[in-house]
């Protein structure tokens, strides 16, 4: 039976769906859109809370996997996650018992490599005995596919499938689902010149073996979308001399991202892993050229198209590789709505939130197909597409980004102002709709003081400052397309929506800007780290900003590790929550580059070093999604937030962002400039990135600490035609009060 629609929509918001317990216990590997969620023993089981599987398509291919030999299970010795599509297992039976039942003195290893590639897993399977004698052992492999959508393996509200089969042919294994033209199947072969045979859910590879002389298998399994395809068996890309796809993909990445040599070696460790972590959330799309890609937002649940989320975390990569700007325009430029729709909050001109393709997206089960609830991507595609134009100069190829724009402006004057009065608002359109349309979108992340759901339309802070921002930046890319007029209508739009928003969001007393205005008009002055948000985006004049930068640096918002979203004196403060008070590592560094724009250096680095001590504290240093917003103690270590998305676009991004934040890095490729106004700690006295490309240019950057605490700064490259100026450029000048 399919579940009820309504009873499922209503709980797919961010939070509600994040519920797999991303601890020690798990490991997870990736390419592209295909992951594998596993046991740190290599096993999968469908257990309660952790959503273990093989997954592409936004389905569960494999959702049991477990070895055996002669019947016993394998204790793990060693596991480890070569890289985000490999990892290896070493598992050990130090007794075997034999057919005959008999006990062998023999140690038997097995060593599982798994390698993700697009729509398959190829697995390798070597089996060694090290002893006097020869045994004689049965590996059984335990398989079996329940072909689940993965929103119903997050919301564990199961629906019963009547049409799964199951077959086993000339050593081929398929098991197949099929739903009124929906189709799943998960292939199974062996390139092993040993047959293996097959009974009740398990293959049986019987094993003769000799003494330090290893046993090999191969297994090829496929993830297909259709009925009839049988995809060629490949080589091993674990032991074969050719590269696979997959890894000259991977060695290209790491060529032409940016590098960084940072005297911080937290910085430089977290850089790096920053940089894998994109490789690991980069998406393909056909259409994109190789070195064109758009970032998913987190692994393993959130790996699919999102407006938000890739918009952000593309604009975050821009110093590193700025084609990811691209790709991210591209696709959702192809998704912008065209059509009013209720249910799937879309309206024309409007940026999608999520893109799913499983059954329960295709089935309407819920609205992802795609789901319009977001308030803020309309406005960040036009921020992202005035920052791409800085970074690379030419307006002539964004060109065929105009339209979209264009429908974005009128997406944002038409229906992002609900009421008429100037600021944006949002409100779900339909019972199933999320009720929370910022970056906030738990059910819970937008309270009033006392905790209670203020009423619909809700328009937060940093929502108003994105469409400043973005008004302000594509005003200069519809001059360079020969549009004056338009340009200038922008910016006095821009500057008319900046003093509505003093007006309506500016709480003297406080010295802060509301957090929302409610369905009243009522402004919130619930203390969360939103206002981080607006002086990045320099919409205060100075005195405003310093007040606001005053507040966010309290106790009660800042724990010492990063900004809480919601301060500790909040009657709903939980720094276990989702976002009642947890950090959010791409939050508080927007906040930091706020901070910087207002000359609050020494509180930009405070946030920055607080990220970078606890990233070095998390697995793999690898910046999580978010993490407990409980207070940096010393000695003392940050508490993660168990159900996190690692790697998450944002989260690595903001690694990326610290770098610019310490340089002063700001791309004028449209007029040959390049500004420079690096403020170095002394905890990082020395700063270089190379391999920055602005324009045509590819530059490397050295920034210096001297010993009165000034900065020098030198570029090197092909500067041909590019003047390298010192300073803030024109577009960040702070307004007047």
């Amino acid at each position: 039976m399919t579940p009820d629609p309504t009873t499922d929509r209503r709980r797919l918001s961010r939070t509600s769906l994040v519920t797999v317990q991303r601890g020690p216990a798990l490991m997870a590997i990736n390419q592209g859109s295909t992951f594998l969620v596993c046991a740190t023993d290599s096993s999968i089981e469908s257990l309660k809370g952790q959503g273990q599987g093989l997954y592409a398509d936004d389905t569960r291919f494999l959702s049991r996997h477990r070895l055996r030999l002669n019947g016993q299970a394998l204790s793990v010795v060693a596991s480890s996650r070569l890289s985000y599509h490999h990892a290896r297992w070493t598992l050990m039976a130090s007794e075997v018992a034999s057919l005959d039942g008999n006990v062998s003195d023999v140690r038997v290893i097995v060593t599982v490599d798994r390698v993700i590639g697009a729509q398959r897993l190829h697995e390798d399977l070597a089996v060694t005995a090290y002893g006097a004698t020869p045994v004689l052992l049965l590996l059984e492999v335990i398989l079996s596919s329940d072909f689940a959508d993965l929103f119903e393996v997050r919301t564990e509200r199961w629906q019963r499938r009547a049409s799964l089969a199951t077959t086993w042919h000339a050593q081929q294994l398929e098991s197949r689902y099929r739903r009124d033209g929906f189709v799943r199947r998960c292939l199974v072969r062996s390139d092993s010149a040993h047959p293996a045979t097959y009974a009740n859910g398990e293959l049986h590879f019987p094993i003769d073996l000799q003494p330090n002389q290893p046993w090999r298998a191969h297994l090829q399994y496929d993830l297909l979308t259709s009925a009839r395809a049988r995809p060629a068996l490949a080589s091993c890309p674990v032991h074969t001399p050719v590269e696979d796809r997959a890894e000259r993909l991977r060695r290209r990445w790491h060529r032409t991202v940016s590098r960084v040599i940072p005297t911080d070696l937290r910085m430089l460790q977290a850089y790096e892993q920053a940089v894998e972590d994109f490789a690991a959330l980069r998406l393909y799309d056909l259409d994109f050229s190789q070195d064109v890609w758009l970032p998913a937002a987190g692994i393993p649940w959130f790996v699919a198209v999102f407006g938000r989320d890739s918009l952000l975390a593309s604009m975050q990569a821009l110093p590193v590789h700025p084609l990811f700007a691209m790709g991210t325009l591209q696709k959702l430029s192809q998704w912008q709505a065209t059509e009013d729709d209720p249910v799937r909050d879309a309206e024309p001109g409007k940026i999608c939130h999520e893109m799913r393709v499983g059954e329960w997206a295709q089935f309407h089960t819920i609205p992802h197909s795609p789901y319009y609830g977001t308030a803020d991507a309309t406005p960040l595609y036009l921020l992202l597409l005035a920052e791409t134009y800085r970074w690379l100069g030419d307006a002539e190829p964004l060109g065929r980004f105009r339209d979209t724009a264009e429908r974005c402006l009128d997406w944002i004057d038409r229906y992002g102002d609900r009421d008429g009065d100037g600021l944006q608002e949002w409100a779900p359109r339909s019972a199933t709709g999320y009720r929370n349309q910022c970056w906030r979108d738990a059910e819970d992340g937008v309270l009033d003081e006392q905790g209670g759901f203020p009423p619909h339309p809700i328009g937060t802070c940093e929502l108003q400052a994105y469409v400043y921002a973005a008004k302000r930046g594509i005003a200069d890319l519809f001059a360079a397309w020969g549009d004056g007029a338009r340009a200038q209508r922008l910016r006095d739009e821009a500057e008319l929506l900046r003093g509505r928003f003093l007006e309506a969001y500016w709480l003297e007393v406080e010295g802060t800007v509301a957090f929302a205005l409610d369905g009243n008009k009522r402004a919130l002055r619930t203390a969360t780290s939103n206002p981080g948000q607006v002086l990045w985006l320099s919409l205060l004049d100075q005195d405003r900003g310093e007040r606001v930068a005053n507040r966010l640096m309290q106790a009660d918002l800042f724990s010492g590790w990063g900004l809480r979203t919601l301060s500790t004196e909040h009657p709903s403060y939980d720094p276990y929550s989702y976002q009642r008070g947890s950090i959010w590592p791409h939050d508080t560094m927007i906040a930091a580059a706020g901070l910087r724009r207002y000359g609050r250096i020494e509180d930009a680095w405070r946030l920055v070093d607080g990220l970078l001590a606890a990233v070095t504290s998390f697995e793999r240093i690898q910046m999580p999604e978010l993490f407990c917003g409980l207070p940096r103690r010393h000695p003392g270590v940050p508490v993660p937030y168990q159900r996190a998305n690692v790697p998450q676009a944002w989260a690595a991004g903001s690694i990326f962002m610290a770098v610019r934040v310490l340089l002063g890095l700001e791309p004028d490729a449209p007029h040959g400039r390049i500004y420079l106004d690096p403020a170095l700690p002394p905890w990082c006295p020395e700063l270089t990135i190379r391999n920055v490309r602005v324009g045509a240019h590819r530059l490397a950057i050295r920034a210096w600490r001297r010993p009165d605490g000034s900065c020098e700064v030198s570029v090197e490259g092909n500067r041909a035609g590019l003047e390298v100026v010192r300073g803030r450029p024109p577009w960040l000048e702070l307004p007047l009060a």
